[in-house]
C-alpha cells in the first residue's frame, strides 16, 4: 500500500483545473464547449507528469513507478492536444500520425528499458 496515497489531492486538482477550463470557457478564451474537455485533459496531463517527478523523488514499494505514470501524463496530454487541434480544424490530416508518433516513442522507450535490464 503506498504510503502517501495522492488520489484525494488528484482529485481536488481535477476539480480545480475543470473550473479554470470552465472560466476560460466563461470568458471567451475557448470557442467551443467541447474545449473544456480538451483543455482539462492536456492540464490533467501535465498534473500527472509533476506527480510522476513526484513519484521519482519519493518512489514507492507497491505504488506505480515514475516511469508509468509520466507515461501516462505524456498520452493524456497529447489526447487532448489533438482533441482541441481537431475541435479548432487545425492541421487535422497530422493529428492521427501524431498521436501515432507519440504512442510509438513511449513503446520504444518502454522495449529499450526493458532490454537494459
Amino acid at each position: 500500500m503506498p504510503k502517501k496515497p495522492v488520489a484525494v489531492l488528484s482529485l481536488g486538482i481535477l476539480v480545480v483545473i475543470l473550473a479554470v477550463s470552465a472560466a476560460a470557457f466563461a470568458a471567451n478564451m475557448l470557442v467551443d464547449l467541447s474545449e473544456i474537455f480538451s483543455l482539462t485533459l492536456i492540464l490533467f496531463g501535465l498534473w500527472i507528469i509533476v506527480l510522476a517527478g513526484i513519484r521519482a523523488i519519493n518512489p514507492e514499494e507497491f505504488g506505480a513507478g515514475a516511469f508509468n505514470t509520466f507515461s501516462g501524463g505524456i498520452l493524456i496530454t497529447t489526447l487532448g492536444v489533438v482533441w482541441l487541434l481537431y475541435v479548432r480544424a487545425l492541421f487535422v490530416e497530422y493529428l492521427f500520425p501524431a498521436l501515432l508518433l507519440v504512442i510509438g516513442i513511449l513503446v520504444a522507450v518502454v522495449g529499450i528499458r526493458a532490454w537494459r535490464r
